[in-house]
């Protein structure tokens, strides 16, 4: 089967964009003429400006994004696009489109709040009723509590956050005993399980983050940094190469990058990613370091490359099921 051909997020923001603003009643001959120079020798560009149109037909997407627009004046979301004179962002459709999914949260709930869980092998998008934005990477969960003096979500798993300014509610995610309060960001949090207890990673993409762990100990983490959190120790780091303001994690796009982690911690991944099965067969396997970028809608190709590289053996159990272990 050919590789499924990889799209570019910052086009992917801008299509979902360019359908909300047909749809506008300030829609002219002007913004048509730049459509159609960002449409010019682009064949890929058009196909995704039809998909995130016939999206946008679906009336229940219009519903929830006309809700999510009534509750912000300035909102982000996974739509926030910088380019130029493009024109405004509109609400967090965008976000919205680039999966074909919105999930309401916030609005009328119940003092417990919404739980939104994730699917093996799946992202969700999530526009929140305050003009921010999630999206939960497979397997993960978060339990959104938007209050009138705070916004506060309880993550297991991973996330993608996009935060809609509001001085007067904070916005925090809690991780075991973590907790990461933003100061107007985008960041990426991530639970990492571990023998000795989870070890919590945030990475900063815009602004910055104030991490406190379950010790006490806080610091603050700008974009371009990571932090690790492990037991209620928090060791800050620059990255090696900063994800730009307009990016979104590796993940989000179908990737997956390591830099000498473990090979359970690589299965782990694979599989919330993909949805695979993964057994390793013999502790000394799942200590095997691995390095390099692997795709993750191609999960076998990747395991058959991590085992090939290491001279273990890949062994294929039953439909996306498989082992691997000592040659």
């Amino acid at each position: 089967m050919p590789a499924r051909r990889r799209v570019s997020a910052r086009d992917d923001r801008a299509a979902a964009l360019w359908a909300d603003a047909r749809r506008d009643a300030g829609w002219n001959a002007e913004k048509a003429a730049e459509l159609t120079s960002w449409l010019k020798d682009h064949p890929e560009r058009a196909e995704l400006l039809r998909r995130h149109e016939a999206l946008l037909d679906d009336a229940a997407l219009v519903w929830a994004t006309q809700r999510v627009a009534a509750r912000s004046q300035t909102p982000r979301g996974f739509g926030a696009f910088r380019r130029g004179r493009l024109f405004q962002p509109v609400m967090a459709a965008g976000l919205a489109a680039v999966a074909g999914v919105v999930v309401l949260a916030g609005v009328g709930l119940a003092p417990r709040g919404d739980r939104l869980v994730g699917k093996r092998g799946e992202t969700q998008p999530i526009a929140l009723a305050d003009g921010s934005a999630v999206r939960l990477n497979g397997l993960s969960e978060v339990q959104v509590e938007l209050g009138e003096s705070e916004r506060r979500l309880r993550l297991k798993g991973e996330g993608f956050f996009e935060v809609a300014p509001d001085k007067t509610r904070p916005f925090s995610v809690e991780v075991d005993g973590v907790r990461v309060t933003a100061v107007g960001t985008r960041f990426n949090v991530d639970q990492r399980p571990k023998a000795d207890g989870a070890a919590i990673e945030v990475v900063v993409f815009e602004g910055a983050v104030d991490v406190r762990s379950n010790r006490g100990i806080s610091m603050r983490v700008r974009a371009g940094e990571r932090a690790v959190v492990s037991r209620g120790v928090i060791q800050r780091a620059v990255l090696a190469h900063p994800e730009v303001e307009t990016d979104v994690p590796s993940w989000a796009k179908g990737w997956l990058e390591f830099n000498d982690a473990t090979l359970v911690s690589v299965v782990e991944d694979l599989e919330r990613a993909s949805g695979v099965r993964v057994e390793l067969a013999d502790p000394a396997v799942a200590r095997v370091l691995v390095s390099g970028r692997l795709a993750s809608d191609q999960p076998e190709n990747a395991l058959a490359a991590m085992v090939g590289v290491h001279g273990l053996t890949l062994t294929r159990k039953g439909t996306d099921q498989f082992v691997i272990s000592k040659s």
